[in-house]
């Protein structure tokens, strides 16, 4: 997909493609790479077919918006992305791993070390601090040292501008904090890919324009974001968008779906 970002303050730096070394991804690798994707859900009366054939790829450090009316299909391609949901036929690659293919407990290791989940109304846990939430995840990923997490819990929400509000409880923060909180939480193990749906759902307006201007300086540093939203006016954050029309790809953005061979997964 290419960037059409017109943001003034969030100039994509020259750190770009050193980040997705980094990752471990040829430049010429996406970081997301659908393929020829169905995903349909059993029900008493009848199947529903949420995804049908999506195929679509997206490079490392863009910053795509996935746009569509309710029933459209984004959410559960969120959850086909972050491995909670698995597809019913096609492949579904991240981040070099053919999703499907791993276990429940290897998909579990990896969406600790590879995913960063952001949710409109936030999924804080409530009797845990702001620090102990942003510090859960290191715990289950166990990538950095016990030693070293309350610090970088810390560093993570002075990062996103509430290092003041470490110590207090979720239910006594804005809704705004709530949602920075959660964002730094996201970024806790350090992933190349933070999924992020509807993140400015349950804001007023100056509040969501305010998460968004931290979404693009997180890209703008080089991590790519895939986010659902029903925000109009994004042009000037996203490097490109995604409409999705009754499951499928609408704004002619989905490429031709490359051959699949008959031993790729079909549930």
């Amino acid at each position: 997909m290419s960037n059409n970002r017109s943001h003034e303050t969030t100039t994509r730096p020259p750190s770009r493609a050193s980040r997705a070394a980094d990752q471990g991804l040829p430049l010429s690798e996406p970081i997301i790479d659908l393929q020829q994707v169905v995903k349909t859900y059993e029900s008493a009366s009848q199947p529903f077919t949420a995804l049908r054939e999506v195929s679509l790829q997206i490079q490392a450090g863009e910053f795509v918006a996935v746009v569509g009316k309710s029933g459209s299909g984004k959410t559960t391609l969120l959850n086909l992305l972050a491995g909670i949901d698995r597809p019913t036929s096609g492949v579904v690659s991240v981040a070099g791993s053919r999703l499907h293919a791993l276990s429940e407990s290897q998909l579990a290791e990896w969406r600790g070390r590879t995913i960063g989940l952001v949710f409109q109304f936030f999924q804080l846990l409530p009797t845990l601090t702001v620090a102990e939430n942003v510090m859960l995840p290191m715990e289950f990923a166990t990538i950095v040292p016990a030693a070293e997490r309350q610090s970088k819990a810390l560093a993570l929400l002075s990062r996103v501008g509430i290092q003041d509000q470490a110590d207090k409880l979720p239910a006594t923060l804005s809704g705004g904090q709530q949602q920075r909180a959660a964002i730094a939480r996201a970024l806790a193990n350090d992933p190349p890919l933070l999924l992020a749906d509807e993140p400015t759902g349950n804001l007023d307006s100056a509040t969501g324009t305010s998460i968004l201007e931290l979404f693009a300086t997180l890209n703008a540093e080089g991590r790519t974001i895939v986010m659902v939203t029903h925000e109009r006016d994004i042009s000037g954050y996203i490097s490109q968008q995604l409409t999705l029309l009754d499951g499928r790809v609408a704004d002619g953005a989905q490429p031709e779906a490359d051959h699949i061979e008959s031993a790729e997964v079909r549930l």
